[in-house]
């Protein structure tokens, strides 16, 4: 998980600005290929945009599991529903989950042997494991859904656990001199807890109509999820990389439709 180059710049000012900003960090965390030049913002100096990134992948996957589990089995409208999140990603998040399963999953190896294992583009057993075994809850849990609430559940996990993202960024420092970590900046307090706010605050007025529990207890599940894994991340190479953020942006998303999965019915 690598990050463009950008320069250090003040914060978007006005709306142009902040929708300018979006259409850089999607141009990043997606494959569309938007006309944006050179990026004048960090990530961490635009942070809150990533929860409406997040809402649009989910919006797109959400759209393909209504009309495919409108017609046809809820199994494969939440197979084709992961595979287009994944498509319109360019699988970034996942990427970064299986490099962090292999850096983190062996014992006994010290910090710089850890990164130098996520550094490598070859995905050994524990990422293998990890990728199967995350594709599998994330159907599992989506083929429980009818086709109007998976729409709602995928825009909401995706949103929310984006915002995740921000808890290692604003608590830990990178765990090497380049490459993500060092580039995207340190966040303010306030844009950290914003972005969090706006990921909890989507979630929940998408989920309230499938029940006030669900739409409380999901979205705290996801952040919760992510702040334990950061933290234990942490202590296991001292910091974040870009690829254990992907790896936080999982978990998140995975906790959010474990516990959508459990409290909505069909």
């Amino acid at each position: 998980m690598t990050s463009p180059s950008t320069p250090p710049s003040a914060r978007p000012a006005s709306f142009d600005e902040w929708l300018q900003a979006l259409r850089e960090q999607a141009s990043f965390f997606t494959g569309l290929r938007l006309d944006v030049g050179v990026p004048r913002w960090q990530l961490a100096d635009v942070l809150p945009v990533l929860p409406v990134i997040g809402a649009g992948v989910g919006l797109a996957a959400g759209v393909v599991f209504a009309v495919v589990q409108a017609l046809g089995p809820g199994w494969l409208a939440a197979v084709l529903a992961v595979a287009t999140a994944v498509l319109i990603t360019r699988a970034l998040h996942e990427d970064g989950l299986a490099d962090t399963a292999d850096g983190l999953g062996p014992h006994g190896l010290g910090t710089p042997r850890r990164l130098e294992i996520m550094r490598d583009s070859r995905n050994g057993t524990f990422g293998v494991l990890a990728l199967a075994l995350s594709v599998l809850a994330k159907v599992g849990c989506l083929a429980s859904f009818g086709s109007s609430t998976g729409l709602v559940v995928l825009i909401a996990a995706h949103a929310v656990s984006r915002a995740a993202i921000a808890y290692p960024l604003l608590a830990f420092g990178p765990a090497q001199s380049d490459g993500l970590g060092v580039r995207v900046g340190k966040p303010t307090d306030n844009d950290a807890w914003a972005t969090v706010a706006i990921g909890l605050g989507l979630a929940f007025v998408l989920l309230l109509g499938k029940g006030f529990f669900v739409a409380l207890l999901a979205p705290v599940a996801a952040i919760a999820a992510g702040v334990v894994a950061a933290r234990r991340i942490a202590e296991r190479i001292g910091g974040y990389t870009g690829d254990t953020l992907g790896a936080v942006q999982q978990v998140a998303e995975i906790a959010f439709l474990v516990v959508a999965a459990l409290l909505i019915s069909r």
